[in-house]
């Protein structure tokens, strides 16, 4: 997926590389997807709890638990607001997430997946949303009959890192060089330790751009094959990952970026952000950065 030059909302051309400022939980906007289109959300997880010896380290944190929901729910009340209740019966809903657990440069490990849980978070704001407007669970593609079976779809290619848990040779070799916390950050996302890298065979950050892309892409299909087996339909399909899978795909996929332009840009994004990407029936793909609409080759 590359992004292109597309017409802004004044009609002046946009860069080719748009400017990349930190992304907000409030640019996941509601977007009703077209008939026989999709709406992708791509996010971040929600905060979690990082303190260190805490009996609930990796958790989701309990006031951003209600807030994850609060705002699924909201978002879907908006789009049900806007389609009215009978085009409401024709839109389509999935949630996936990053299987990810969290484990630290430090050591320090965790059980919790924060995306995944994440995931359950909105999943409960949907169904909430579904219920209060009179949405039948089949129209939630996740879900059988009952709610203990509304589980997120759990998928390798939205993890954050993959070398935490298969290169920890990797790992040790750049706390042991570089320490932990920024430093040990900051050498991993600008590739300062390629060559090392590279001869461990580690994945590095623009493998990780290219794997969340290329899932995208699948995501991309498979809403093409839903849409051919039930035409006429909507739908939204809500993925959750993490800041060190989606900044680097947003970095390069989304703005752009390119070698060391790639390595040395930063795209803060702050905890249950994300982007939002509109496949329209024709399958043409867009999506935001700051102001600016960008078209996507999906």
């Amino acid at each position: 997926m590359t992004a292109e030059k597309q017409p802004g909302n004044h009609g002046e051309i946009i860069d080719a590389k748009p400017e990349i400022e930190v992304i907000e939980v409030n640019e996941i906007e509601p977007i009703v997807p077209e008939q026989d289109g999709t709406v992708l959300v791509l996010q971040r997880n929600a905060k979690d709890d990082r303190e260190e010896g805490s009996a609930t380290f990796g958790a989701i944190l309990p006031e951003q638990a209600g807030a994850t929901k609060n705002s699924a729910k909201d978002h879907f009340n908006a789009i049900f607001a806007e389609l009215g209740p009978d085009e409401a019966r024709n839109l389509d809903v999935m949630v996936l997430a990053g299987d990810a657990t969290l484990t630290m440069e430090t050591g320090q490990t965790s059980e919790h997946k924060r995306a995944v849980e994440t995931a359950q978070l909105v999943i409960a704001g949907v169904l909430e949303s579904f219920e209060e407007n009179g949405i039948g669970r089949n129209q939630f593609l996740n879900a059988h009959e009952e709610e203990s079976d509304a589980r997120a779809f759990e998928v390798t290619e939205l993890k954050d890192l993959k070398m935490m848990e298969e290169s920890p040779e990797f790992v040790r070799y750049l706390v042991d060089k570089h320490g932990t916390g920024k430093e040990f950050w900051v050498t991993y996302e600008a590739d300062l330790e390629k060559e090392k890298r590279l001869e461990m065979g580690v994945e590095g950050p623009e493998d990780i751009a290219n794997r969340v892309n290329h899932f995208m892409s699948i995501l991309a299909q498979t809403a093409e094959h839903h849409h051919k087996s039930n035409p006429g339909r909507r739908l939204v399909i809500w993925a959750d990952s993490h800041y060190d899978s989606i900044s680097p795909y947003v970095k390069q996929h989304i703005a752009g970026r390119e070698g060391e332009d790639f390595l040395n840009a930063y795209c803060p994004i702050d905890y249950g952000a994300g982007v939002s990407i509109t496949i329209d029936k024709d399958k043409n793909a867009t999506t935001k950065l700051g102001n600016e609409t960008i078209k996507l080759d999906l």
